[in-house]
């Protein structure tokens, strides 16, 4: 654990362990810090490329001795999903995520163009197991089946874990990197900024993994039905596209439904997708039947007149999710009301530091147009 008191910092021996908390002695980590050349854009830079070309594969660990040559898969399909909202040349809006395009922007989240060869990647499995594992989707028309669906959920949660995975890299590289050539008093301050960060991250990691050992077995066909499932479908294509989890903290009614910040309970996870398939838009919940706290989320939802449930979806998708992809077409169509609404919401999905507006999810002042709620069901 890192201690922030400077009275204690001062009082370190070049021995002992780094107030910082890395497990350095001191004298490896902290110790002259204020002298060392400060961070360069090329540093960050390099290290952007080096995790960018991070591979694993997330397949269930019965079959990691099949595995073959990793591949840049898609969370989201290119060909049922990404090409269906992309423009003319075949670009997407959406956030690029990494150090350098943040610093760029001046911490500020905005949608950018985005090929549909470049949207949604990572390097998550290897060729085999991404042909195996979500065939069952990808090559056929999504009709909703129990395995569809869990195939879906396994690859959000595997998305999740790589990207998590990174966050406590990023992390890391940061607390030995970011308060270079810094005074004390400004190395605590960064280093308090980043700790509560990592932690949540690490913690977050561990809870995903959890999530993907249940996925694991249930995908092997050892395990009972553990997960519940609705559909939300349409005759028309979606104007955006989404793969994600989240911890919802409020349900459609803005009523509170768990506390994150409470560090002694492990929340409920709501797993998320919005895709096309074969000229139908569809969205998929998925969540375990433990969930308590995700089937009032749920249930406030399917109280919503489907006539008006695609706006309170934006609002969700915005302010839920990074991983979030969208017509450029479609985005032009709105006013700019509803633009900077979007881009609100954005900026609370995108940057979990961001403040909560009120009624985040229960506001449908500003409604959307161009997607309309034919069906949905749970899925038996």
């Amino acid at each position: 654990m890192p201690i922030f008191d400077i009275d204690y910092i001062l009082s370190l021996g070049r021995n002992d362990k780094c107030w910082c908390g890395s497990n350095l002695k001191f004298k490896r980590c902290h110790k002259d810090r204020e002298r060392e050349q400060p961070i360069s854009k090329g540093e960050v830079i390099q290290y952007e490329q080096n995790i960018s070309k991070r591979e694993a594969c997330y397949a269930p660990q019965e079959l990691k001795l099949e595995c073959t040559n990793t591949i840049k898969a898609h969370t989201v399909s290119k060909s049922s999903g990404l090409s269906d909202i992309a423009d003319s040349t075949n670009h997407v809006l959406g956030l690029k995520q990494n150090l350098v395009n943040f610093q760029k922007s001046k911490g500020k989240f905005r949608f950018e163009r985005i090929g549909i060869n470049n949207a949604s990647t990572f390097k998550g499995f290897c060729a085999k197991h991404d042909k195996l594992l979500f065939s069952c989707f990808e090559d056929k028309p999504f009709v909703g089946t129990r395995e569809q669906c869990t195939a879906l959920t396994y690859r959000s949660v595997a998305k999740e874990i790589y990207a998590k995975e990174n966050a406590v890299e990023a992390a890391k590289f940061m607390s030995r990197n970011v308060d270079r050539g810094l005074p004390l008093i400004l190395q605590i301050d960064k280093q308090e900024k980043i700790y509560p960060y990592r932690l949540g991250s690490e913690m977050a990691l561990h809870e995903l993994y959890t999530l993907k050992n249940s996925l694991d077995s249930k995908l092997s066909n050892n395990s009972d039905d553990l997960y519940s499932f609705l559909v939300i479908e349409s005759t028309s294509p979606l104007p955006i596209v989404v793969s994600s989890i989240t911890n919802p903290t409020h349900d459609f009614k803005d009523k509170h439904l768990q506390d994150l910040a409470d560090l002694e309970s492990i929340p409920d996870y709501l797993i998320f997708n919005a895709f096309t398939s074969y000229g139908k838009g569809f969205i998929v919940f998925s969540w375990s039947k433990e969930a308590e706290v995700i089937d009032e989320f749920i249930n406030s939802l399917l109280e919503i007149d489907k006539r008006e449930m695609f706006s309170y979806l934006v609002n969700f998708f915005f302010s839920s999710a990074e991983n979030t992809f969208i017509s450029p077409d479609w985005w032009n169509s709105l006013n700019t009301e509803q633009q900077q609404k979007i881009e609100t919401f954005f900026k609370v999905g995108a940057n979990y530091t961001a403040e909560r507006p009120k009624k985040l999810l229960a506001d449908n002042s500003i409604t959307f147009a161009g997607w309309e709620v034919k069906n949905l069901y749970r899925v038996i």
